[in-house]
């Protein structure tokens, strides 16, 4: 029977059945592909974050000194079989949590110490002789090209015979050409022991693999290099090349008689294609137990001593997990804020559907229909439609966004799926669960229950505590689903309220306009109070919708904003020209005013003391013209001094007292006090007149700000030429104009003087995302996007869950002689009242986030990374930023798609006949 309901259903209801369906393929691909494109973004970081590090930190790397003491079941530890065995030791305690690239295991015995090489015809690059180190490293053959010779074989010679033993040795063509090395040439590599060694070039060859972990776990294994010896104080540093010759690995038990010592190493590469973020616990945990755990003891045990692991790869995954620890938190709240929306419009698309059809559900339940029959046939033919398209759309993410893991995805786009089965029979079955008279519920004059209150209350206290506990403990404090939620509580508290007071005005309204001699105003404002409270649902999805925009903006903007006023904090203008030796040139500041773009500009002269008997840190003296630089100030955003702080004085002659402006940590030594400036000009005394924490031609220290002219006027003598010879140069890009980069950057090569650029842009650009910062961003977007689209398909839905009923009503009115512009407004003024709240609503809720939830947002990790930034420590004015296009765009273009929705509903039910909306049974 239920079967026959769902294919009658089907049938009679096309268009419902195919938008339910649209509705949750869309949902759930985007519950599927949220954490998907979070994992791929996250891998894609790893991987760039492994391949930018060093070569050897791209994999396991292990080393243990040879002590001729111990052994494998009685060999030798240089023997090659025990070194091979060590390594398939190695490789099978690392195979369970580390992706290994497959047959590029680098694994050997070279000398601990280089050795000079003092045989002739070596070219030197100073008195510095030449060195080598002997490597004898496994399969030399099968990743070598032999272009001449032949490769070196085992030596005649034990490790026991006192003879002056001969090793065979290949070079690489590279090294070959640099030292001028052939095939038959004999070296005499000097060791610390009394015993020669003599090595024989064999055999010249080439990499097949360049890029192969073979050629790359040393720097010098390719061809030679130039290395430095230490020099000492005042000398020069002596430079020399180093070299390795490549040996049999039979020929490393002859490598203790050099008397250089003896590295063994084994280096497994990562695959770093395989590598994946969610693997790197298991990968640290793996390293950390091998570097002084299970895993060690058990090597050891394997090797017989113990063995250094090295800590490139684990300060690499450390680097990138603390990274990705630190944007994870503002993740989780992009992700929370698009998945309650996605629910909210699929509750609300539920309960519309339900109200569409309450009173087909009343009455099979009045013809005997059991709460539990009616609700089962409801989800059955819902989720005729819902599964399909649930299963559709995971299918779609997982193809299209090719992850290692599968699990969550799935189960979020089951849940997607779940929630729309269920919200129909749900709302259906709570509405009819007890038989009641019938009646309009109007919003104007509804009376809200206590269970709504109760429910209303514990929102709000929700939204305070996570407001409250956001503010307090920060977003950065861990991955807190509580705190996560904050801006959709926020939203969800707003709109409780805004539903509270909506029929106020609404009240107030009707009344005068029923004193109106037309009647469209009455008659509209009267249907938008007698619209259904059930009808509130699409207002909670609006603005959850618009408030995740907004925030999203926000956010980006906040991080825009951020990174702008860091550049400009750094470098002080949009252009700065240092001195790089003395002072600038006197033409210079003329030139650079006639470069294309350059408006505001300003000099300074910037003087580097030491600390002294007045501060005990070193710092800048800054002589400026006050009036320019304050003007310079203003224009490129940072804090500037009052205007008069730098002009007046105290005293007369020797005793006058100069305003300086000062940086927080020196105006804190100085107090109130005057004391003494030391400046190339001579001595002044000075006394803090205001404190500004940097100031544009000295960022990033400590500085004392004076004018010039003061300090001119009391060493006339001194000053006379200073003025005329500033050290730096700050200028700023006219209104609507970039200056031309190419063409300063040529006035000042064409100086006198020595002259050092640097671009505010330049600057800017140097805060580039991070992989992990460009997934986060990325995802923001999605989630203004997402939020946008859901805002749009909420509001879609309600007006098409009114249109029958309000083309019933104005093809009636119409045969009462209603125009069709009546109709218009008719139509608009019933309904954009609740439109217009959820736009306006949804701007202030998005300018009220900002400042609620601003100061638990920690943007640095988006903004700059985790890493080292040399940035000057001021305010960089770090936190959300109302952003005007995410608050306004959405909501404008709400209202735009409502009216263009209206007028098109109203325009299509003019141009039927009125006979075909007032038909027998339709719904009023």
């Amino acid at each position: 029977m239920r079967l026959a309901w769902v294919r009658v259903r089907l049938r009679s209801a096309r268009g419902a059945a195919l938008a339910t369906f649209a509705l949750v393929l869309a949902t759930a691909f985007l519950a599927a592909a949220l954490p998907r494109a979070v994992d791929r973004y996250e891998d894609r970081a790893l991987r760039q974050t492994v391949l930018a590090g060093q070569f050897p930190d791209r994999g396991v790397a292990l080393t243990e000194d040879y002590d001729a003491r111990q052994g494998l079941g009685g060999t030798s530890p240089l023997d090659p079989s025990g070194i091979g065995s060590v390594q398939s030791s190695v490789r099978s305690l690392l195979a369970g949590a580390a992706p290994l690239a497959p047959g590029a295991a680098v694994y050997g015995a070279r000398t601990a110490k280089e050795s000079g090489v003092p045989d002739q015809g070596l070219p030197l690059t100073s008195s510095h002789l030449p060195t080598a180190d002997l490597v004898a490293q496994a399969d030399v053959g099968a990743h070598a090209r032999l272009l001449s010779g032949r490769l070196p074989h085992a030596p005649r010679s034990s490790a026991q015979d006192a003879s002056a033993p001969v090793v065979e040795a290949a070079v690489t063509e590279r090294t070959a050409q640099v030292l001028h090395l052939k095939v038959g040439r004999t070296l005499h590599p000097q060791g610390l022991s009394p015993t020669p060694l003599t090595v024989r070039i064999t055999g010249i060859v080439a990499p097949r693999d360049p890029a192969a972990a073979y050629w790359n776990e040393d720097g010098d294994m390719l061809g030679p290099v130039v290395n430095e010896q230490p020099a000492g104080v005042g000398e020069a540093p002596h430079t020399y090349w180093h070299f390795t010759l490549l040996t049999d690995p039979a020929a490393a038990v002859l490598l203790p008689r050099l008397g250089a010592g003896v590295t063994l190493y084994w280096y497994e590469p990562m695959a770093v294609g395989r590598l994946t973020a969610h693997g790197v616990p298991a990968l640290r945990g793996t390293l950390d137990s091998l570097s002084g755990g299970p895993l060690a003891a058990r090597l050891q045990d394997t090797v017989g001593a113990p063995v250094d692991i090295g800590d490139g790869l684990a300060t690499v995954l450390g680097e990138f997990v603390r990274e990705r620890d630190a944007t994870a938190p503002l993740v989780l709240v992009a992700a929370v804020g698009v998945g309650t929306t996605a629910l909210a419009v699929l509750l609300m698309a539920g309960g519309l559907a339900a109200e569409r059809r309450r009173a087909e559900i009343v009455l099979l339940r009045a013809r005997g229909g059991s709460l539990r029959a009616v609700t089962g046939r409801l989800a059955a033919e819902t989720a005729a439609a819902a599964v399909p398209g649930g299963v559709v759309g995971a299918l779609l993410a997982v193809v299209l966004l090719p992850t290692g893991r599968w699990l969550l995805p799935v189960l979020l786009a089951a849940l997607a799926t779940a929630v729309v089965v269920v919200a129909l029979p749900v709302r259906a079955g709570f509405a009819v669960r007890r038989p009641r008279p019938g009646g309009r519920e109007d919003v104007a004059t509804a009376r809200p229950s206590r269970r709504r209150l109760v429910v209303e209350l514990t929102v709000v206290v929700l939204t305070v505590g996570a407001v409250a506990a956001l503010r307090q403990r920060g977003g950065g404090s861990g991955t807190d689903p509580f705190l996560a939620a904050a801006p959709v509580l926020v939203a969800i508290a707003a709109a409780l309220v805004l539903l509270r007071l909506y029929p106020v005005p609404l009240r107030l309204l009707a009344r005068p306009a029923a004193r109106l001699s037309g009647a469209v105003t009455h008659l509209g404002l009267a249907r938008a109070g007698r619209s259904s409270t059930g009808g509130q649902l699409p207002l909670l999805a609006v603005l959850v919708a618009l408030t995740v925009t907004s925030f999203g903006g926000s956010v980006l903007a906040g991080i825009s904003q951020g990174r702008d006023r860091a550049a400009a904090a750094t470098v002080g203008a949009d252009a700065r020209l240092d001195a790089a030796t003395s002072t600038l040139s006197p033409r210079l500041p003329g030139a650079v005013r006639k470069v294309p773009g350059v408006g505001l500009t300003t000099t300074a002269r910037v003087e580097q003391n030491s600390a002294d008997a007045t501060f005990s840190e070193s710092y800048a003296v800054v002589l400026v013209d006050p009036a320019s630089y304050d003007k310079l100030t203003r224009a490129v955003g940072l804090p500037s001094f009052r205007s008069g702080a730098l002009s007046g004085h105290r005293g007369t002659g020797a005793d006058e007292v100069l305003p300086a402006v000062l940086s927080p940590g020196l105006a804190e030594q100085v107090g109130q006090e005057t004391v003494s400036l030391s400046t190339g000009l001579g001595s002044t005394d000075i006394r803090a007149a205001g404190v500004l924490p940097t100031t544009p031609a000295a960022p990033g220290g400590e500085f004392v700000l004076v004018s010039a002219a003061s300090v001119a006027a009391l060493h006339p003598v001194a000053g006379a030429d200073t003025l005329e010879e500033p050290t730096t140069l700050l200028a700023m890009a006219a209104p609507g104009r970039h200056i031309d980069a190419a063409a300063l950057r040529k006035v000042a090569a064409m100086d006198t003087s020595s002259v050092s650029v640097l671009l505010r842009s330049q600057e800017r650009a140097a805060l580039a995302d991070t992989p992990l910062q460009r997934g986060a961003r990325n995802l923001y977007l999605a989630a203004v996007a997402a939020g946008a689209g859901y805002s749009a398909l909420a509001l879609l839905l309600s007006l098409l869950q009114a249109a029958p009923g309000r083309a019933t009503v104005v093809a009636r009115l119409r045969t009462m002689g209603m125009t069709r512009r009546q109709a218009r407004r008719l139509v608009l003024l019933e309904t954009l009242p609740q439109v217009l709240l959820a736009a306006v609503g949804g701007v202030l809720v998005g300018l009220a986030v900002v400042p609620l939830l601003g100061p638990g947002i920690d943007l640095r990790a988006l903004t700059f990374g985790t890493g080292p930034r040399d940035f000057t420590p001021v305010d960089f004015g770090l936190g959300l930023r109302a952003n005007p296009w995410a608050l306004a765009l959405p909501s404008a273009g709400l209202l735009i798609l409502a009216c263009a929705v209206l007028l098109a509903q109203t325009w299509l039910s003019g141009r039927r006949r009125e006979s075909t909306e007032l038909r027998a049974g339709d719904r009023v």
